[in-house]
């Protein structure tokens, strides 16, 4: 039988940059979305539950109930979690093998299956479908209204907390490439073990006298009064231009659908 693709959304192209930016996809973060398969297993009693992305050719598994996580499947025409990626409403499916367009699905021939199946979609604030959030289980079942929507809830949280993630990644690879930057324009060194110094000391570390040396030598660091090594007048300018010196931690309120979610910003305000 010539098994053909499953279909994809519209905004595929799109869609598959959003999903890559997550880096999320074998980067081993099971145990940031576990807690949600787990709450999703307890909520409904189903079996089976997991939390996937979709890049160009796979499902690929961040995080299920039966550690079975970083596998991954061909999005194919038998693909259920595929079909999810189409619609922003939840896919359920009473019992798969009375389902007009599942019955006869191949996985259905075997011992033990799945007939009762919901597929939530993960989608992200930006409007794309990264992944599904899907429950099964072997007997034929369907879920409650509250049950819906409490797991649609749970779809979204998964969602923000991609978001989030995503956001402080791509903040931090910003800033590290700035304080590169800045480092190398007002520094006349070609080491980065300098920069590691200067690093060292603006956090308040203990250098080596070797490391005191070269520092001092780039003007960056000096002895005060007590004999300890402390960055000098031109050394503590470059760290406030490398937006390095110490700040009071604030809190950022980032808006969810109907609650705030409080989130400290770790890089920026340091």
């Amino acid at each position: 039988m010539d098994i053909k693709l499953a279909p994809r959304p519209k905004n595929e192209e799109r869609r598959i940059v959003a999903v890559k930016r997550t880096g999320l996809i074998d980067g081993g973060q099971n145990d940031n979305f576990a807690i949600f398969c787990e709450v999703a297993k307890a909520l409904t009693g189903w079996e089976y539950v997991a939390f996937s992305l979709f890049d160009e050719n796979f499902q690929c598994k961040i995080s299920t109930t039966n550690g079975t996580d970083n596998d991954k499947g061909e999005r194919d025409q038998f693909n259920v979690c595929s079909y999810v990626l189409l619609s922003s409403e939840p896919t359920l499916i009473h019992d798969l093998s009375k389902d007009e367009k599942w019955k006869t699905h191949p996985a259905l021939k075997k011992e033990s299956h799945f007939l009762g199946y919901a597929g939530f979609p993960v989608i992200n604030k930006d409007n794309y479908a990264l992944g599904s959030f899907c429950l099964m289980n072997p007997d034929p079942s369907s879920l409650s209204k509250k049950e819906i929507d409490l797991l649609k809830g749970l779809a979204t949280r998964i969602a923000h907390q991609i978001d989030i993630q995503t956001e402080q990644k791509e903040t931090t690879a910003a800033s590290v490439q700035n304080v590169l930057k800045t480092f190398n324009s007002n520094v006349s060194s070609e080491s980065f073990d300098d920069l590691n110094a200067f690093l060292s000391l603006c956090s308040g570390k203990i250098i080596s006298h070797d490391e005191y040396l070269k520092l001092s030598s780039l003007g960056l660091a000096d002895y005060d009064s007590n004999k300890e090594i402390i960055l000098s007048s031109e050394g503590a300018a470059l760290q406030k231009q490398m937006k390095l010196q110490t700040k009071v931690m604030k809190r950022s309120i980032i808006k969810t659908e109907d609650r705030p979610a409080f989130l400290d910003d770790l890089l920026g305000e340091l």
